[in-house]
């Protein structure tokens, strides 16, 4: 089977899958990992194959928080994961059987899952359903805010985390 796993960000959000990639590989699959140029030599070293993801999520934070306004947020993050978009589709482009995703790019890799008729399982590394338990990584607050405020907290997490793509899961779903 070919498998694709798709992830973005920093080391941690990466190394993960190689382990993953890695242990499929040694199971008789072919395994490419769709990740930043940065992570190329990572990937490689595993004996998966590198399917490059533009974007430098190092450069997008820092030029985030050196943004003026919010509308130049918006601008950054619009063209970051408009270069996720287009990396997805050249990544699919070169073929798979299942798409394995990380948090981050999943809403991207759902859609060109539907697209192409492929299967896509998520392998998140984190928490990533609300639940009322505990609040999602990445949510508002420092820690729990009991049951009813964790479950509203988590779902904003993912409403935050899908409006960060709607534009370019749209520009992917045309161009698919």
């Amino acid at each position: 089977m070919r498998i694709l796993i798709i992830t973005a960000g920093s080391r941690g959000d990466v190394a993960p899958y190689t382990g993953l990639g890695r242990r499929l590989r040694d199971a008789g699959h072919q395994v490419a990992v769709a990740a930043h140029p940065a992570f190329a030599a990572l990937v490689g070293a595993c004996g998966l194959e590198h399917r490059p993801v533009p974007g430098d999520p190092r450069k997008l934070i820092r030029d985030r928080g050196r943004a003026a306004s919010r509308d130049e947020v918006r601008a950054l993050t619009r063209a970051y994961t408009d270069g996720l978009a287009e990396g997805v589709a050249q990544a699919v482009a070169g073929g798979a059987d299942l798409l394995i995703m990380a948090f981050a790019p999943a809403p991207l890799g759902r859609t060109a899952g539907e697209a192409l008729g492929v299967p896509v399982v998520g392998a998140y590394l984190v928490p990533a359903f609300p639940t009322g338990r505990f609040p999602l990584p990445n949510a508002r607050s420092a820690g729990s805010l009991g049951p009813e405020a964790n479950l509203a907290a988590g779902r904003d997490v993912l409403r935050r985390a899908e409006g960060a793509f709607v534009g370019a899961v749209t520009r992917l779903r045309a161009r698919l």
